[in-house]
């Protein structure tokens, strides 16, 4: 079902009826909506979820946005999975108060049990349960891999100006791969890469897939909407045949940061990917921005290794809660 047609399913009663003149679907336009937003409620926002990047991508089932423009509020829906109707709200701009009623009534008139909250700060955890949110149950999950998620290890912040300036023990291993002698380059992102870059979400979901867990197109249907979205796209090149061998993208969050959305490569190329990525994360620097937030990891082994390679000044921890009001 497209958003369009779940917005128009919704029942309006007496007790919703005031939903349908703040609810519509969302646009390329709203890319402006969303940083001026982040402008008025967190200036200075380092949080993952205030990028573009980030909203198209985990709205993509059936996603729709409530804005009351006279409150300046901002709220994104989207649906779990294309298969699992839970709503999820990724990011969110309003008062607990406030934001608890919407949830309510948008989840009454879609008819659904419960709610995920995702990207939540620790320090804002209780405030949200005074208002009915609640914990995780001991059965519950988000995924039978990672119980939070992306949010199962804590965002990374990573300083621009002491990444590009590499000095000191930290970064040794960091130094040890951009020493190597490397036919590797960095350039913009151009529409007729499309079909090598939408090769490589391919052949990535073809490294994980098995005769026991065949491939579901992962990577694919969670990348897709990157090559023609109005974020910052680069393409990774060979320099010795000129084959493109990786596609990565930021996406501005707030004046003083930005956020690694996509960093994707062929299967086994080795240290290119650190190569790729460190180059893209110069890139941002290149563009003014002084921070850069890698986004959450959901395995111990990709934290570990981003965190070791791209030495994060600062981790921000945030978690999920779920809204089930009468069915809680």
């Amino acid at each position: 079902m497209s958003s369009h047609n779940l917005i128009a399913s919704i029942e309006i009663s007496k007790n919703n009826s005031q939903l349908l003149p703040f609810i519509s679907e969302i646009t390329p336009d709203d890319k402006q909506l969303l940083e001026e937003t982040v402008k008025r409620f967190r200036p200075n926002s380092k949080n993952y979820e205030d990028s573009w990047g980030y909203i198209i991508q985990s709205t993509r089932n059936d996603g729709f946005k409530w804005h009351d423009p006279h409150r300046g509020s901002l709220i994104f829906f989207g649906r779990k999975s294309a298969t699992d109707k839970t709503l999820v709200v990724p990011s969110f701009f309003a008062e607990p108060e406030y934001l608890t009623y919407i949830v309510a009534r948008v989840q009454e008139a879609l008819q659904r049990e419960n709610t995920i909250l995702k990207n939540v700060s620790h320090e804002d955890v209780i405030a949200l349960m005074s208002f009915g949110f609640r914990r995780y149950l001991k059965e519950e999950n988000w995924s039978p891999e990672a119980r939070f998620d992306d949010q199962t290890y804590p965002q990374l912040v990573v300083d621009l100006k002491l990444l590009k300036n590499h000095f000191g023990k930290i970064y040794q291993n960091l130094r040890t791969v951009l020493n190597k002698k490397t036919h590797l380059r960095i350039r913009k992102y151009t529409e007729k890469d499309s079909p090598w870059v939408y090769k490589i979400f391919d052949l990535i979901d073809e490294k994980y897939s098995s005769p026991k867990k065949p491939s579901k197109r992962d990577y694919y249907i969670s990348h897709a909407m990157y090559p023609a979205a109005d974020i910052d796209k680069y393409v990774i090149v060979s320099g010795e045949d000129d084959e493109i061998v990786g596609f990565t993208a930021t996406s501005k969050i707030s004046s003083i940061s930005t956020a690694l959305v996509a960093a994707l490569f062929k299967p086994h190329m080795g240290s290119t990917s650190v190569w790729g990525i460190y180059q893209t994360l110069i890139s941002a620097y290149d563009q003014g921005y002084q921070l850069i937030n890698l986004g959450g990891c959901e395995t111990k082994g990709t934290h570990n290794f981003m965190r070791r390679t791209f030495r994060p000044i600062e981790q921000l921890g945030k978690t999920h809660l779920i809204y089930s009001g009468n069915s809680q």
